[in-house]
């Protein structure tokens, strides 16, 4: 019997540190999932604003066809013609900057926050690899938002005729969001269902 209880001993350590970086994985995972959550929204969010401002870009060109410029953006357009709006094109601009106060600024708050508590993957130096390519998108995304804060405190609250914060687009005020981050995010969230270092090793009978 000494053999035996030898053995389930030794293997104790083992099942502990196993269940151990399980949970690790698992928080981590957590954490992910919560800023594919914050980006699915933001996009969502993003695209219902995209519609209204293409409504009350179309009011506008029915209305004043000469009004826009070549290569004005639509918060140019927008202002320089806030005040001869229509009640209905004044409708549509209020619900634009409501989008923008309550709706982004609340998410691009949110992933801030997650920006600054992370310790995982935005240090990760894995060259080549999924979580590499995570690390090289979300440290951008922190500068674009700190940009996008800087903006909003600048040209929303004391200015009804900006309902708009970009940064990448014609006016070219700062750094636009990262290409492709929503993707990268959904393939490390993909790759994080691996086995344990421990696992592997008595895959292979090491």
């Amino acid at each position: 019997m000494a053999p035996f209880s030898r053995v389930g001993a030794s293997s104790k350590p083992g099942a502990i540190q196993v269940r151990q970086w399980r949970k690790n994985k698992a928080i981590e995972a957590a954490r992910l999932l919560q800023m594919a959550s914050l980006l699915q929204a933001s996009r969502e969010v993003f695209i219902s604003q995209r519609k209204l401002i293409g409504r009350l870009q179309d009011a506008l060109d029915a209305r004043l066809p000469t009004r826009p410029a070549p290569g004005i953006g639509y918060e140019r357009q927008f202002t320089e013609v806030f005040a001869i709006f229509t009640p209905e094109e004044r409708e549509l601009h209020r619900l634009i900057r409501s989008i923008t106060e309550h709706g982004l600024r609340p998410l691009n708050l949110a992933m801030s926050d997650w920006l600054s508590a992370d310790i995982t993957y935005r240090n990760s130096r894995e060259v080549g690899t999924a979580r590499g390519r995570l690390a090289w998108k979300l440290n951008p995304l922190d500068t674009h938002l700190r940009l996008w804060h800087a903006k909003y405190a600048a040209w929303i609250p004391e200015y009804p005729e900006h309902a708009l914060v970009y940064l990448a687009d014609e006016e070219d005020h700062g750094l636009g969001f990262p290409v492709g981050l929503d993707a990268t995010v959904k393939e490390v969230l993909g790759r994080m269902g691996g086995s344990s270092p421990s696992e592997k090793a008595n895959a292979h009978g090491t």
